[in-house]
């Protein structure tokens, strides 16, 4: 009898050894209204943020995750042991075209397929990674075809073959189109990645009412897009100030990602600088090292919202809060025309609660004119005259060249926050 037990016991552990465990691996499960994500059998809520900048900021803050946009197997190396260092996940891009001509190429398509082996069997097992993404807005150009999104399935299911610890997504814009694509030509994925600004309301609706069925994430979301926003009358993009956006980082979070039971979590854009119509619109820290700004990084009043909706806590320090701005008594949606010349005398109302003394940092660039698609490269727009810098929260100048301008305010608290605005305005004859 004794042998008896003896040896069933050893065939249970076998069988536990031969059998896929919940304890080892990442999987999504349905939970009683949605979807859950496990990691090596924990729960786990993503909250992530776009790139790879200061993630000893972002894992201070409460993130447990970053995105990117693709990477050779070098690039990839540095991003895991990054993610490794500040104990969080990766979700690894994976770049595909937005031509649908490609989806049609032979040679780019045998280029892919050797990329997405060798990366799959290169990280089948690395633990820092949480999931590959196929593309990002590949819809964007002409590419929401059922030769590209079946060519996204065929490349999640070579991963799959190879890979059996991670996740396999794609990533789409706001577009109820390319999510019903993704449904039908490409149901080997585990979850969709959406990337979406202004409606953020309206996503579950969608989500809800297309035939995509699955779990998915908010892989991109932030303020309010320069394409939704008001303009003036020569088309220039009213941008929000860092306050404005603070309260839209924290709304959009708590009411829309963090509520949704399909969501899985979100990767908030960008952590990091970028020009796109601007330097600041969605750039979670400002500039460093440009010539003659006195900047340094600073983080904005954004970085103090995740950290606030992450952890549930309240910060001991907080940014300034910028209430408005003028020129010449006007705001931006007033239209503001000077003449050349002519005085120019902005305002800008902040306050700081824990009294700080604040510093002002004023600069006038021109508009910006050499745009991007999508999110590409866009030049620092020029700067006109000299940046100032004082204690004072009013600034004057005038221009003489008529153009389109912009300009900037960034009141410092000298505690390692910064909060911005700008107004577009018109020099004229």
């Amino acid at each position: 009898m004794k042998k008896e037990k003896i040896f069933i016991f050893i065939c249970l552990v076998l069988l536990s050894a031969c059998s896929p465990s919940a304890l080892d691996g990442i999987v999504i499960e349905k939970a009683t209204d949605g979807y859950k994500l496990s990691i090596d059998g924990r729960e786990t809520y993503i909250k992530g943020v776009g790139g790879t900048y200061r993630l000893d900021i972002a894992a201070q803050s409460g993130a447990n995750a970053f995105r990117t946009w693709g990477g050779n197997v070098e690039e990839i190396k540095k991003n895991l042991a990054l993610a490794s260092e500040h104990n969080m996940y990766v979700m690894q891009g994976i770049g595909m075209t937005k031509d649908s001509i490609r989806y049609y190429d032979d040679e780019y398509k045998n280029k892919m397929r050797e990329e997405v082996r060798l990366l799959a069997e290169t990280f089948k097992n690395d633990t820092s990674l949480l999931a590959w993404g196929i593309g990002n807005e590949i819809e964007l150009g002409n590419a929401n075809i059922a030769a590209a999104w079946n060519f996204v399935e065929e490349l999640a299911q070579l991963i799959k073959s190879i890979d059996k610890r991670h996740l396999v997504s794609t990533v789409i814009s706001y577009n109820p189109s390319a999510l019903d694509s993704v449904a039908k030509y490409a149901p080997s994925l585990d979850y969709v990645g959406i990337n979406v600004y202004g409606p953020m309301g309206e996503v579950q609706a969608v989500v809800d009412r297309s035939d995509y069925k699955g779990a998915f994430m908010i892989t991109e979301w932030g303020p309010t897009g320069w394409w939704e926003t008001a303009s003036t009358e020569w088309k220039a993009p009213i941008e929000q100030t860092s306050e404005e956006k603070r309260q839209v980082y924290e709304e959009r979070y708590t009411q829309y990602i963090s509520a949704n039971p399909r969501c899985l979590g979100s990767f908030v854009f960008l952590w990091g600088q970028k020009e796109e119509r601007t330097p600041t619109w969605f750039s979670m820290f400002v500039e460093d090292k440009v010539d003659s700004l006195p900047l340094k990084g600073e983080k904005t009043p954004m970085v103090e919202a995740m950290q606030r909706v992450w952890t549930g806590k309240e910060l001991d320090e907080t940014a300034p809060i910028v209430r408005g701005m003028t020129i010449n008594g006007k705001s931006a949606i007033d239209n503001i025309r000077i003449k050349a010349g002519a005085s120019l005398k902005a305002e800008v109302a902040a306050i700081d609660k824990e009294n700080d003394s604040l510093t002002y940092v004023w600069e006038v660039l021109k508009e910006a004119t050499v745009l991007g698609f999508g999110g590409s490269y866009e030049p620092r727009p020029e700067r006109v005259g000299e940046v100032a810098m004082s204690d004072k929260n009013v600034y004057e100048t005038a221009i003489k060249v008529p153009g389109e301008y912009r300009l900037y305010v960034y009141v410092l608290d000298n505690t390692g926050f910064v909060s911005t605005a700008n107004i577009p305005f018109q020099v004229i004859d």
